[in-house]
C-alpha cells in the first residue's frame, strides 16, 4: 500500500504538489456521489467515441498523415513539466480520477494510446460536474439550460454540495447555475480547454513544433479536445438534453432520499451496455458542416432528430382526469395540448385495462421491431403517463447507434482534408486533397525533420497553374518532411497534414 501511493504521488514525470493532490482526491471523492452526469462518462461517453473513432478515419490519418505508424494504437506520452503548473494541476487532477479498468486512464509515466487518449478526453469533459450545464442544446430556439422555476438557491447548494464533496470550493470555485450556453457556444468558447479552437491550434503544434515532446504533448490535447467534442455531440442524442428537461430528468432521485439524484434512462444505458457493450454505428453520418451535426435547417441533425422522436422525464403529457363521460379521444387530445414540444405525437390510447401498464409504439423506419415511446397506466380517477425501463431500453437501443454514426462523422468532417506529399531527387512535391473537392484557401507550410527529429520549416513554391500544389527543397539530413495548412472552406475551419518518412539519407 505505501509503494502504491508513493508512485501515485508522481504523475507524468512530476510529483505531484499537496494542491495537486488535494484537487485530485477532490475529484475522486465524486465516485462516491450519484451525480447528474446525463449519459455516463466513464461508461457510454467512453464506449461510443471508442465506436466513433475506430469507424471514422482517425486512424488513417494518424497513420498515414500524421507519421504515427499504429494510428489509434500509437503509445503517446504526456509530460506534464511542460504544461504551466494551473493547468497541470487541474488537468492532472481529472485525468488520475479515470476508472484505470476503462483502458483510457494514461499510465505513472503518462502514456496512452492515441484511442485512449481520445477516450479519456470524452470522459472528463464533464469533470467537474458543474460542466454539464454547458451541454445542452434546444435546436428549436438555439439555446442552452434554461430554468427559470429552478429550486430555491439554499437547497440547490445543498444539493450541491452533497454530490461535489467539497470539489468545486477547492478546485474551481463554480457552480451549477442552472442555466449555461448551449452545446454550440460551449465548443466554440476560448473557456472550453476541450472545444474546437483548441482542437485545431493543437493538431497545428502536433506537425509544426519543433521538438518531438512538443509534438506528442500538442497531439495529447488535441486527442482530449476532440473527445470533449464528441462528448458534446453525443449528448445531443440525449432526450433530456435537447428538451431543456434538467429538473425532472436530473434531480428527481432514485431511492428517495433527497441526496441521491441522477438520470433512471442514464442508468438503465449505463447497466445496460457498460463501455464494451456500446453498439457500432449503424451509418456514418456526412453533413455540410460541424454545427449541421447538431443541428439544421433540414431538421437532420441529431439534437433535432433525437427532440422530435423521444420523450424525456419532464416532458411527457400531463396525467389526464378520467370520469364516466370521458372517452379514449378525451385523453389523446388532452395529452397533446399539454405536451411542451408537439413531437412526438399521441397517437390513439387503449384506456380499457385498468392497472396495466400499456405502450405507444413508434415504428423507426427500420425492419427492427417498434420500440416503446411512451407508457401509460389507467388508474381511478385518471390516466398517468411515464417512462420505464422498457422505453429507457427501447430508446437506447435506436439512439446509440444513432449517436455512434454522427460522431463518426463528424470526426471525418475535421479531417476532411489531406495533404499528399512526394519527393523527386532534393525537390518535396505537396498536394493539397479534399473530400469535397475544392481547395481550401490558406498558407501551406513545409518541414523537414532531420535524424535527431527536430523539424524546421522550409521556403515554400506555390504551383501558379494548380494552387493545391506546393513543394520546397528538401535540405541534406533531412529523415522525414511533413506539411501543414490551415484555411476555410465552404464547411468551415481546414486543418490539412501529410507525413513522409525519406527511405534515402539526404
Amino acid at each position: 500500500m505505501m509503494r502504491t501511493h508513493r508512485d501515485a504521488s508522481r504523475v507524468f514525470g512530476v510529483r505531484i504538489g499537496h494542491g495537486i493532490r488535494a484537487a485530485a482526491l477532490a475529484v475522486l471523492s465524486l465516485a462516491s456521489h450519484r451525480v447528474a452526469f446525463a449519459y455516463d462518462p466513464a461508461t457510454t461517453h467512453a464506449g461510443l467515441t471508442q465506436r466513433a473513432a475506430v469507424a471514422s478515419g482517425l486512424h488513417q490519418a494518424l497513420s498515414r498523415r500524421l507519421g504515427r505508424p499504429l494510428g489509434l494504437f500509437e503509445p503517446i506520452a504526456l509530460s506534464a513539466t511542460q504544461l504551466p503548473v494551473g493547468e497541470a494541476r487541474f488537468l492532472m487532477g481529472r485525468l488520475m480520477a479515470l476508472d484505470p479498468a476503462g483502458g483510457y486512464r494514461p499510465g505513472i509515466d503518462g502514456v496512452a494510446s492515441a484511442l485512449a487518449w481520445t477516450m479519456a478526453g470524452s470522459v472528463i469533459a464533464k469533470t467537474p460536474p458543474e460542466r454539464l450545464q454547458n451541454l445542452f442544446l434546444d435546436p428549436g430556439t438555439k439555446r442552452g439550460l434554461r430554468d427559470s422555476s429552478a429550486f430555491d438557491g439554499f437547497g440547490h447548494a445543498l444539493r450541491l454540495a452533497a454530490d461535489s464533496g467539497g470539489f468545486r470550493s477547492l478546485a474551481t470555485g463554480t457552480s451549477f447555475s442552472m442555466e449555461g450556453p448551449s452545446s454550440l457556444e460551449w465548443i466554440e468558447s476560448p473557456e472550453n480547454d476541450q472545444g474546437l479552437p483548441v482542437f485545431f491550434s493543437e493538431i497545428e503544434k502536433a506537425v509544426v513544433s519543433p521538438e518531438a515532446a512538443q509534438r506528442d504533448l500538442a497531439l495529447v490535447r488535441s486527442l482530449l479536445a476532440l473527445g470533449g467534442i464528441l462528448t458534446a455531440l453525443e449528448d445531443a442524442g440525449n432526450p433530456a438534453q435537447v428538451r431543456n428537461d434538467f429538473r425532472a430528468a436530473y434531480l428527481q432521485g432514485q431511492s428517495g432520499s433527497p441526496f441521491d439524484r441522477g438520470s433512471r434512462y442514464e442508468r438503465v444505458v449505463a447497466d445496460g451496455y457498460g463501455l464494451l457493450g456500446v453498439p457500432r454505428p449503424t451509418t456514418v453520418v456526412s453533413r455540410p458542416n460541424w454545427k449541421a451535426y447538431f443541428t439544421g435547417t433540414d431538421g437532420q441533425g441529431l439534437a433535432d432528430r433525437t427532440q422530435r422522436r423521444f420523450f424525456s422525464e419532464g416532458t411527457v403529457p400531463e396525467d389526464a382526469v378520467v370520469d364516466p363521460d370521458t372517452t379514449a379521444a378525451d385523453v389523446v387530445a388532452g395529452a397533446r395540448q399539454s405536451l411542451t414540444y408537439s413531437l412526438p405525437r399521441i397517437p390513439r390510447l387503449d384506456l380499457r385495462p385498468m392497472g396495466k401498464t400499456e405502450y405507444v409504439l413508434e415504428a423507426d423506419g427500420t425492419n427492427a421491431r417498434p420500440r416503446a415511446l411512451l407508457a401509460y397506466e389507467r388508474v381511478p380517477g385518471r390516466v398517468k403517463f411515464f417512462l420505464d425501463n422498457r422505453v429507457y431500453a427501447d430508446s437506447a437501443r435506436v439512439l446509440l447507434p444513432e449517436i455512434a454514426g454522427y460522431a463518426a462523422g463528424f470526426i471525418d468532417h475535421l479531417l476532411r482534408t489531406s495533404v499528399s506529399l512526394s519527393v523527386t531527387g532534393d525537390r518535396i512535391r505537396a498536394e493539397v486533397l479534399s473530400s469535397r473537392g475544392t481547395v481550401p484557401a490558406g498558407q501551406p507550410h513545409l518541414f523537414a525533420e532531420d535524424a535527431q527529429g527536430r523539424r524546421r520549416e522550409l521556403q515554400v513554391s506555390r504551383d501558379e497553374r494548380n494552387g493545391a500544389v506546393f513543394s520546397a527543397i528538401a535540405p541534406s539530413g533531412t529523415r522525414r518532411v511533413s506539411a501543414f495548412l490551415r484555411g476555410e472552406d465552404e464547411a468551415g475551419t481546414v486543418v490539412a497534414f501529410g507525413d513522409l518518412a525519406l527511405t534515402m539519407k539526404r
